[in-house]
């Protein structure tokens, strides 16, 4: 069964980001804690903070740990526990994080249920680590901000490992043109609903039940796909299409379709036609030439489709 995945136009770090993998690992400011040094499942010793209960692991000064305060910058917050290597069963745990940045607080409940690993200390010790639990979150604001990590109720004492690392976003350098001939639309938007003006994007195509868009990219390389529904006078709904990569099937995918409220639309022969907000998503393009078939699923209203390709930004 061709399963329907759901996107919004919220970008997922990871998706859209170029984030090194090596990272700098933050120190906890306000006391001593006890240093944990463990070899992960690869085999590789990382340095965690143990945390023990009714304890608050701070971390500050966070701009001594980077090399540019402008920048921003990725946080992986990892934790595991102490399980016995024989475990048959998963242990639960969790932590309360909250970020202090530019004087706003947010605040997040991580609770993790996590098998034994290979993971264990240096050192002998008699006793493995769980599988790592994982929360990656965004800095915009470097100077004054803080981390503060404590054990929600319940959960036994965890060891904690905080990386830090520069985003190097990613910036459109071109737009894709089908292979067959289609006409391009301009799409207007006002970047304010009180502007008095418009602004164009251009190089949108139709994509209908009775006209489908076929790309030739060559790889490796990111492209985003931007879609956006042509509204009907009743109704928003969903719409959506298929994605085929040199004629094989990748996927439905289903979008939520909302009023734009930039006041988007195009013209065709003179009339106004309105359309929804946009939906995008990024896509990795293997090595080589490929093609890339879009055809409209059962159903769906017409689509306008346009796709940028991307490179890191120098």
């Amino acid at each position: 069964m061709k399963s329907l995945i759901l996107f919004y136009s919220f970008l997922i770090i990871g998706l859209f980001l170029n984030i090194s993998i090596q990272g700098a690992t933050l120190k906890p400011s306000n006391q001593k804690f006890k240093i944990v040094k463990i070899s992960d499942e690869n085999k590789k010793t990382r340095v965690y903070y143990h945390l023990k209960k009714n304890e608050e692991m701070v971390f500050s000064s966070i701009e001594d740990f980077i090399d540019d305060p402008n920048a921003t910058y990725s946080i992986k917050v990892i934790t595991r526990a102490k399980i016995s290597p024989n475990s048959n069963s998963s242990k639960t745990f969790g932590i309360e994080l909250s970020i202090l940045e530019d004087g706003i607080e947010r605040n997040k409940i991580l609770k993790y249920k996590k098998g034994v690993s290979s993971a264990k200390k240096s050192s002998k010790s008699g006793f493995n680590f769980t599988q790592a639990g994982f929360w990656f979150d965004e800095l915009k604001q470097i100077k004054d901000s803080e981390i503060l990590i404590k054990l929600v109720d319940g959960s036994p004492e965890l060891d904690v490992r905080i990386l830090i690392n520069k985003i190097n976003y990613r910036l459109s350098d071109k737009t894709l043109m089908p292979v067959n001939k289609e006409k391009p639309y301009k799409v207007m938007y006002k970047e304010d609903v009180t502007d008095s003006t418009y602004k164009t994007s251009k190089d949108w195509y139709l994509l209908d039940e009775n006209s489908d868009l076929q790309f030739k990219i060559f790889g490796p390389k990111q492209i985003r796909i931007f879609t956006r529904k042509i509204v009907d006078a009743d109704t928003i709904g969903t719409y959506g299409f298929t994605l085929r990569e040199n004629g094989k099937y990748i996927n439905n995918y289903l979008y939520n379709a909302e009023n734009s409220e930039k006041e988007a639309h195009f013209i065709n022969d003179d009339t106004t036609i309105n359309i929804s907000s946009f939906n995008s998503f990024f896509f990795n393009i293997p090595d080589g030439v490929n093609y890339y078939s879009f055809e409209s699923v059962e159903n769906s209203a017409p689509i306008l489709l346009k796709i940028q390709s991307y490179i890191d930004e120098e």
